[in-house]
């Protein structure tokens, strides 16, 4: 499929994996920023609010929010990821 539209710089498209119960807590988001922007919002747009909100704790604090694998299976359940020294994966256009 054609994609039809131009994609800012600043952003980059993902397809990723997230737990229900927090796709419904970014639809309220959404629902509330779109009330206050008087336009509708994407997901993207909430999920973004909600990580500029995260991030700025700092990684330690960040990662005191971590799950352990026990108390979210689900994560193991999706299948192996192969990565090469440890590192995250991330979109080609951005390890270029």
């Amino acid at each position: 499929m054609k994609q039809r539209y131009t994609l800012p710089p600043e952003l980059v498209r993902f397809h990723i994996h997230i737990r229900r119960d927090h796709v419904t807590q970014l639809v309220s988001i959404a629902d509330e920023l779109a009330k206050l922007k008087g336009r509708d919002t994407r997901l993207g747009e909430a999920l973004e609010l909600a990580l500029m909100s995260a991030l700025k704790q700092g990684t330690e604090q960040l990662l005191e929010n971590a799950e352990s694998d026990n108390d979210a299976p689900y994560w193991l359940a999706l299948s192996r990821v192969v990565r090469s020294e440890g590192k995250a994966i991330i979109p080609a256009r951005l390890s270029r």
